[in-house]
């Protein structure tokens, strides 16, 4: 076999020299390529392959395997499982159902895509006051117009009511709110290092007011109780009609400002609503990548004190970062 590949060799080598053909076009010859790959074994010509889907067996199937047949009784695999879940997500292998979180690098490149004729029209972010029913049924309920209504807390007492130490008041060590929220409830921990709720109220003064390491989070609430003492100083805003159906979940974003949500899309299904009851937040807008050139590719929105925001979030890219000097905390839900 040496002796041939010698042989071979020399040939590639006098057909440049003598006739001029550069070694490039003469290894594309279906000739050529024959006997260069004649004795070869099938795995060394398919080795790209072969590496290919020994990994995607390894990161995939394999994996799956292993967690079924934990999950069937093995305790070999459950134990390999269990310290890899409470390594990764501080939790038993008995409470994930997933080896990969949810995160928008995995759920962005799997979402439907939009359809481009519904952003067509929007040139930017309408601002109103005394929106009635109608309007916001007609123009901005189940579209993508984002819309910015500046009188929609009135009659609010959040401003003067939500704190950091409010929050800690009403999820305090050990409660049911806290267990419930942190048991069955969405946390987002953003770029800090909590790993629930707790956690996140349980920080230094110092750092809750901007001297220790930087934070931004948020969270959903879904205990009865705390949703009854939250909503004693906000109400649903106005300009939603009745016959809209209202999510029951609540949802808090907190944090210093210079921070905020990296740029992502959502996939709650449903549409909604976001308060701004303290400090001041630039949201960043921009188009789904499939409705490039088609509708505007990006818009920005100052939301104030006192404002309410309105946007399609299943559908528009978006990012916030927190402005000014004040702690901002939004409280928003759902409707549908």
């Amino acid at each position: 076999m040496e002796h041939i590949d010698e042989n071979f060799a020399s040939l590639m080598k006098r057909a440049v020299s003598e006739f001029g053909i550069s070694e490039e076009n003469l290894i594309k010859l279906k000739s050529v390529k024959s006997i260069k790959n004649d004795g070869n074994s099938w795995t060394y010509n398919n080795k790209e392959i072969l590496i290919t889907s020994v990994l995607l067996l390894a990161v995939t199937v394999v994996p799956a395997l292993m967690y079924t047949s934990a999950l069937r009784g093995s305790d070999v695999t459950y134990n390999i499982f269990d310290r890899y879940f409470s390594y990764m997500y501080g939790s038993s292998a008995l409470d994930e159902t997933c080896l990969v979180p949810n995160t928008e690098y995995v759920q962005d490149p799997f979402r439907p895509p939009v359809d481009c004729t519904e952003c067509i029209g929007v040139t930017g972010v309408h601002r109103v006051s005394n929106l009635s029913h109608a309007d916001f049924l007609e123009k901005y309920a189940f579209s993508m117009q984002p819309v910015l209504i500046k009188d929609g807390q009135d009659g609010w007492t959040a401003k003067d009511a939500f704190s950091f130490d409010f929050f800690r008041r009403v999820y305090s060590q050990g409660s049911d709110a806290l267990e419930k929220v942190t048991n069955d409830c969405q946390f987002f921990p953003y770029s800090t290092e909590f790993k629930d709720l707790g956690d996140m109220l349980n920080m230094s003064r110092e750092r809750v007011e901007g001297q220790g390491r930087p934070w931004y989070v948020g969270w959903s609430n879904c205990d009865g109780k705390a949703a009854n003492i939250l909503r004693k100083h906000y109400k649903f805003p106005y300009f939603l009609p009745p016959e809209l159906d209202h999510s029951k979940t609540d949802w808090v974003f907190m944090g210093l400002p210079g921070y905020g949500a990296n740029m992502h899309i959502d996939a709650v299904g449903a549409l909604s609503w976001q308060a701004q009851v303290k400090g001041t937040k630039k949201w960043i807008l921009e188009s789904p990548p499939e409705c490039a050139g088609t509708c505007i590719g990006r818009m920005e929105i100052i939301v104030e004190p006192g404002d309410i925001v309105v946007l399609d979030t299943n559908k528009w890219f978006h990012a916030t970062l927190i402005m000014g000097n004040e702690t901002s905390i939004v409280i928003g839900s759902e409707y549908y």
